[in-house]
């Protein structure tokens, strides 16, 4: 079965340093992307998402690349046509009773507009989706997507 990803910003940052979110040595989010580049999965990618991974590229193209050189993420995640998927649509608004991070706001309402699954290593936003059933939103840890 195909399945649709959206990454949350640290997915990038951790792929490229090789890191899990307590900045330990762990290729998960690596694996992940090389997993969701070599099966049939694709990248959904709002314009406002790509944006900022454009900024992260940016940032990240003078560090060391331990894993996936930030070169190679860019061309996999937003230059394939075959693996990604960008949205232009207006962003839904959020339910006022959602609390959302506010920092991460833009990304829920990307994945509202499609409902891929969203993969994150920052646990506030896990936790706020997870309390948040009703947006139908599927959230997972990049071990859980993983598998």
């Amino acid at each position: 079965m195909r399945h649709s990803f959206l990454l949350d910003e640290n997915m990038i940052y951790h792929a490229v340093r090789g890191v899990d979110r307590h900045n330990n040595q762990d290729d998960t989010a690596a694996r992940l992307i090389q997993t969701i580049v070599t099966v049939c999965h694709y990248f959904v990618i709002h314009d406002i998402v790509r944006v900022r991974y454009i900024r992260i590229f940016e940032k990240l193209k003078r560090e060391r690349a331990p894993h996936l050189p930030p070169a190679f993420l860019l061309k996999q995640i937003l230059m394939r046509a075959d693996k990604r998927i960008f949205q232009y649509d207006d962003l839904p608004t959020l339910p006022a009773e959602c609390n959302v991070p506010r920092k991460d706001e833009y990304l829920v309402q990307a994945a509202l507009l499609s409902l891929p699954l969203l993969v994150t290593a920052d646990e506030p936003l896990y936790k706020s989706i997870k309390d948040n059933p009703e947006l139908g939103i599927e959230v997972l840890w990049p071990h859980e997507a993983l598998e």
